[in-house]
């Protein structure tokens, strides 16, 4: 039997396929004999003290240490957490980081991704349609984009026009008739300007894959001064900044003056320089962040694809998107970065607003981007293992919404690792979202058995402790594979747990979902895993508003998190995320203030995050049960305490970390429960 610790930080036999022939960990045995013994209670919290006395648990831990061979630093932050947000400083995303969580598209309408996986570095040139320097500089950007193709590297070339009073028509022109090459960005709102603070016309950018920008300046060194040029030049410092990245080493020169057009697009007020216009400006914030919801088959009421479409709704769109009911995105802004955020910028919130109370004029139909194309196939290619549920499940027109569970066989014969998923819904417009726990015990099969309907009921979870977990989806949500080498350990013999929420829309519909899973096919050396921030310990009194749980983990070894998922009921309210740095500092990492169920998610961050050892991972979160909570499932209120019910509560959020080796996954497992039993205290709140 495998301890719940190990399973939720990593899967029972982690990096097998690597040949790791290394003596089974000692706390790996004495954990796991102890669950045995004393039936640790799920998710290995501290309610393991409880059980031993105060002297016995000395002792305890005293011959685990022993046995270990392993000394505790005691200033590593046991004390019982605070109940209050951490004063310390803040470090804010920088503007990098929003970088990489901008919807761009180029002149023609197309999605350009200036932050990929499949990039190490990309050189990004501000230009100028009347600007004779950038202009002049085509030529030369023509052939580092060439030679970046020829040479097979991974860097991107794209350059940006930014100004409102070019249309998209006219970008067009000017690109067709100087011959440009390479993708040009049309930056209709403004935003990766505001993120660049460009000066010039040309002015060269290189953002490397984590989304900083490293360098900033002059493409090359041959205009000297405005009207004087060399005939040819003798430093290539955006060649030379991109080289530097793609060999994994600082750039030498990271900033070189800029010659050329001042940049002064943005210097005025956007109504006073131009209308704002469905072709030119909202088709582009529309088609990024609705679209994709909004069109025939999915799960928004009505498709938002043609300017009448938008246009009969702008006064509605302007009103949901000022509130940010829409889109649907509950993090809290400039507190974490994440992929594919459906947050919208406050200059396109403005732009709606100028735009409604404007009338919503079409402006030039050349101006306008076309509709963006959804493929009918997979997305990440012919996958490796499609599962679909056995049975449709019939959902009513009306009613409460239904949370079900779903146990899919994977027949795996071997251990696998995973690179990505790609989820279907069958009926999409009543599949609110999906989560997808592994099961290697076969509890989901018992439970699914004794319910006469496909699949059972189940609301906050799975109904068990999974062992393990291959993500979420949500409308909107993009599949996405992680990079090589690197995979989401899942045991043989294992199952999918589909957990589905379906929100009835008026319709009687039949779902028969289904899950695309890809394996990772080379050698991995880098494992996906879950660090639990979980707090047990809840008993809400009825009526009470300010209900304060807290939990903390303290990283044991430098570690690289690449996402969070936040979990709480129905009178969940508030929840926050941060590490705490041993330098005193605070990184957030994400901060829900209007917590809804419906709209839980898992949240990737938009750039890995590398964290000390010594760094304390924190988890504050706020509950509200008193008769003002208007998700309260309770009128009046009652006592609320933890559980897996509807009226349950829970407190947790999971992080997602790449371990590098073996090693540090024992390490992390090792610190996982070595604090659970130092921290006896840890997740109760005074």
């Amino acid at each position: 039997m495998v301890s719940p610790a190990r399973d939720f930080l990593g899967g029972g036999r982690p990096f097998e396929r690597m040949g790791d022939t290394q003596a089974v960990d000692p706390l790996d045995q004495f954990s796991t004999q102890f669950t045995l013994q004393v039936k640790i209670p799920k998710y290995c919290t501290g309610r393991i003290v409880t059980i031993i006395s105060p002297m016995h648990r000395s002792a305890f831990i005293l011959i685990a240490s022993l046995l270990l061979g392993i000394g505790f630093r005691w200033s590593l932050a046991f004390a019982s957490p605070a109940t209050q947000p951490h004063e310390s400083p803040v470090v804010r995303a920088d503007a990098s980081r929003t970088l990489a969580s901008l919807k761009l598209t180029d002149i023609a309408g197309s999605p350009v991704h200036i932050v990929s996986d499949d990039m190490k570095a990309t050189a990004i040139v501000v230009l100028g349609t009347e600007c004779p320097i950038a202009n002049k500089s085509i030529a030369k950007l023509n052939y580092l984009n060439r030679s970046f193709k020829k040479g097979n590297w991974k860097a991107g070339l794209a350059g940006v026009l930014s100004d409102p009073r070019v249309g998209r028509a006219e970008a067009q022109a000017w690109a067709a008739e100087r011959g440009v090459e390479f993708p040009v960005i049309f930056d209709a709102t403004g935003d990766l300007a505001l993120a660049l603070q460009p000066t010039k016309t040309p002015e060269a950018f290189v953002i490397d894959a984590s989304g900083s920008i490293v360098y900033r300046g002059r493409i090359d060194n041959a205009v000297t001064q405005l009207g004087k040029e060399k005939h040819d030049a003798t430093s290539y410092d955006l060649a030379a900044a991109v080289t530097d990245v793609l060999h994994d080493r600082p750039v030498k020169v990271p900033n070189t003056p800029s010659i050329g057009c001042i940049f002064e697009s943005w210097d005025r007020p956007r109504a006073e320089i131009s209308p704002v216009t469905f072709a030119r400006d909202i088709a582009p914030i529309i088609y990024s962040n609705c679209t994709i919801c909004h069109r025939p088959g999915e799960a928004a009421p009505f498709p938002l694809l043609t300017y009448d479409d938008v246009s009969k709704r702008a006064r509605m769109i302007a009103a949901v998107t000022e509130s940010r009911y829409m889109p649907p995105w509950k993090p809290k802004a400039d507190f974490g970065h994440f992929v594919h955020e459906r947050r919208l910028t406050s200059r396109e919130i403005d732009l709606i607003q100028q735009w409604a109370q404007a009338g919503g004029p079409m402006g030039e139909a050349s101006d306008a981007p076309p509709p963006p194309q959804f493929a009918s196939g997979w997305r990440l290619g012919e996958p490796d293992i499609v599962l679909k549920m056995s049975d449709s499940f019939p959902i009513p027109a009306a009613g409460r919404d239904i949370y079900r569970a779903f146990v899919l066989p994977l027949d795996l014969k071997q251990d696998a690792y995973v690179a990505g998923i790609e989820f279907r819904p069958g009926a999409a417009t009543v599949v609110h979202h999906a989560i997808f726990y592994l099961d290697r015990n076969g509890v989901g099969k018992t439970r699914d058995a004794a319910d006469p309907l496909p699949g059972y009921a189940s609301f906050g979870g799975p109904g068990f402790l999974p062992t393990g977990s291959l993500g979420g989806w949500a409308p909107g949500s993009q599949p996405h594979r992680l990079p090589e080498g690197t995979g989401r350990f899942v045991a043989k013999g294992s199952d999918v747990v589909m957990q589905i929420h379906y929100h009835p829309d008026g319709v009687a519909r039949n779902d028969q979902s289904t899950l695309a899973i890809y394996l990772q096919k080379t050698p991995v050396q880098r494992q996906v895993a879950t660090i639990p921030l979980v707090n047990r310990e809840i008993d809400i009194p009825a009526g009470e508003a300010n209900y304060i749980r807290t939990a903390r983990f303290a990283l044991p070894i430098d570690t690289t998190i690449i996402g969070v998922t936040p979990h709480m009921h129905l009178v969940g309210r508030e929840m926050v995320v941060t590490a705490a740095l041993p330098d005193g500092n605070i990184v957030p990492l994400v901060h829900i203030d209007d917590w809804d169920f419906k709209w839980q998610e898992q949240y990737r961050f938009a750039k890995p995050i590398s964290l000390p050892a010594g760094t304390v991972l924190q988890l504050s979160a706020r509950f509200d049960n008193s008769a003002d909570n208007p998700n309260n499932p309770n009128s009046p209120p009652r006592r609320v305490r933890r559980g897996e019910q509807t009226t349950d509560e829970m407190c947790m959020a999971f992080i997602e970390y790449v371990s590098e080796s073996p090693a540090d996954m024992r390490a992390m497992r090792r610190s996982f429960v070595m604090q659970r039993l130092l921290d006896g205290r840890g997740e109760r709140d005074e």
